[in-house]
């Protein structure tokens, strides 16, 4: 239930003297469009018992030259935001600072709750924060961003599968809901002690959710899937497959190599990817100084960004906001413009992982999105 988020190595090599990527390189090696902001929209970012500095978040867009969005707390709960005092508040503030820059005209609402001590309580306020934005009338936000959650083994099943029915209650009323695939590779559980056997992470592995996973993206545009080469575990792609969840219908096709023995199909993740190294790290402004951060906490508000930008394409056609989008992209990937990485693998804390490769793999899923632009087209037109 703890975040994912993993902070650089400063021996590293990193983009921009040591800085990390900023907001303009990802939009440029992402390929994202210049006259979209996500501007009508709202996007929702789920944190739990972790704030945020509005002074942070505003040095960090000035000092790249975006506009600063609006931005809106919201408790659940009665959980207040810290400001951005706690170690663990870099979550909420990576999530903000990120999603911001990159769709700067959107409003973004930062749900709080508190997160609870033991991992039924982290998904039982999770269910209530849920419950939340689903029954909100006002600013409700089209797509929402979630950087939590730990191995589906660790949770009750009977409250998974609440959540995943909220997800899809919220995915069908036109709120795309981007969840990170984790970041221990196959191992998929934050505790290194854990069993040596691979594990789905939850809640990615609802099956309406879109999941997020990680690559390492190159300065020159090389791509291949985040896995850590050195001595100790530094974090890798989650993906894998569900224990708990089978295979959508819509997704057993991609899925058909990875059969068992007796032919099941379980919800396999993730759907898709974007850099996550934190080799190949992310700018972010944390109490007042820069900090490079990694991990799909990162990966998953780019992601979100994305789909801001698509609804708001879609509004200025008259269409409604996206909905079904899992769906769609497996019914589509044929035409859809994804940058199939075929390189990496997600092995970690000494469990092999799977391998990145041609199509779908439960590594990078689908690869990422190397021209946003012609994607956000594409998902700008009616099903």
């Amino acid at each position: 239930m703890r975040k994912y988020v993993v902070f650089a190595n400063r021996d590293e090599v990193l983009p921009n003297q040591g800085q990390g990527y900023f907001p303009q390189d990802i939009r440029r090696l992402y390929g994202f469009p210049a006259g979209l902001t996500g501007a009508g929209q709202t996007i929702g970012l789920l944190e739990f018992s972790s704030g945020y500095s509005v002074r942070d978040a505003r040095s960090f867009w000035q000092s790249h030259g975006v506009m600063a969005p609006t931005v809106q707390f919201v408790s659940v709960d009665g959980t207040r935001n810290d400001q951005g005092r706690s170690p663990d508040d870099e979550e909420a503030s990576l999530d903000l600072q990120w999603v911001g820059a990159l769709a700067p005209g959107a409003r973004i609402k930062v749900y709080e709750a508190y997160g609870g001590e033991t991992y039924n309580e982290f998904l039982q306020s999770m269910i209530r924060s849920l419950d939340y934005v689903l029954n909100e009338k006002t600013h409700r936000p089209s797509v929402l961003s979630i950087s939590y959650g730990d191995a589906e083994s660790d949770f009750d099943p009977a409250l998974l599968r609440q959540v995943a029915d909220l997800v899809a209650k919220l995915d069908a009323q036109g709120i795309t809901v981007c969840i990170a695939s984790g970041d221990q590779g196959a191992y998929g559980m934050h505790d290194p002690s854990g069993p040596r056997t691979r594990h789905a992470d939850f809640p990615a592995s609802c099956p309406a959710a879109i999941a997020v996973g990680g690559t390492s993206l190159q300065p020159d545009g090389a791509e291949m899937a985040w896995t850590y080469q050195g001595p100790q575990n530094g974090g890798a792609t989650g993906g894998g497959f569900s224990a708990v969840f089978p295979a959508p219908v819509w997704q057993r096709p991609v899925l058909a190599p990875y059969a068992g023995p007796d032919g099941t199909l379980e919800r396999g993740l993730p759907d898709v990817a974007f850099n996550a190294d934190p080799a190949t790290g992310y700018n972010i402004v944390f109490q007042g100084q820069i900090a490079v951060v990694g991990g799909t906490s990162v990966s998953c508000p780019v992601f979100a960004a994305v789909v801001a930008l698509a609804n708001q394409l879609r509004a200025q056609r008259g269409l409604p906001p996206l909905s079904g989008l899992a769906q769609r992209l497996y019914q589509q990937h044929a035409t859809l413009p994804f940058h199939d990485i075929v390189a990496g693998n997600n092995t970690y804390n000494g469990v092999t992982g799977y391998a990145a490769g041609p199509g779908w793999d439960p590594c990078t899923g689908f690869g990422s999105v190397r021209n946003v632009s012609a994607f956000i087209e594409a998902l700008a037109r009616d099903a």
